[in-house]
């Protein structure tokens, strides 16, 4: 299913794009945005380098526990077709009743809003499956995750990654 997103994606453009769940199918699309992502971007995603994408993409459409995992895509129509632009990769852990989550949006198409509406997607779609807190860790250095995720009503915490800050939200009562 494509969620659209009402706004327009880059000034005084009207370029559409929308959210979707991943599938299996999506292996190599998800690879490639991955590596094209810049150096820093993947670094700040991955929290540390990575180069192997195909299995990097893999691990996010194809986890052991289907039930409990989902990836969330922006897309957005491009001269070749559809184009990922941003991702969400969750996975609920049942036992504790949390679910972690991590995102990128590709470096061109930042700060217009596609971060806020694919974590608000996701968070929707994690309360529907029964979870009732969400956490994330980040880079200390990673001022743009950070500050969306306190914008979207996190709390910042101790991570046991002396590199890394977690945030903590609960989704329901």
């Amino acid at each position: 299913m494509k969620l659209p997103w009402p706004g327009p994606l880059l000034p005084g453009a009207s370029q559409p794009v929308w959210i979707r769940t991943a599938s299996e199918g999506d292996l190599g699309s998800l690879a490639q945005y991955f590596e094209g992502l810049s150096r820093s971007a993947r670094y700040n995603r991955f929290m540390g380098a990575a180069s192997n994408f195909a299995t990097i993409a893999r691990g996010c459409l194809v986890p052991t526990r289907k039930a409990d995992w989902f990836t969330l895509f922006v897309e957005t129509r491009e001269p070749h077709g559809d184009a990922i632009i941003g991702e969400a990769c969750y996975g609920f852990d049942r036992t504790h009743g949390t679910g972690e989550f991590a995102m990128s949006v590709a470096d061109r198409f930042r700060r217009r809003g596609l971060g806020s509406a694919l974590l608000c997607a996701l968070q929707s779609r994690a309360i529907s499956l029964g979870c009732l807190d969400l956490f994330g860790e980040t880079l200390k250095g990673n001022d743009e995750m950070r500050s969306l995720a306190r914008k979207a009503g996190f709390k910042f915490t101790r991570s046991p990654d002396w590199r890394a800050v977690r945030f903590d939200k609960r989704l329901a009562d």
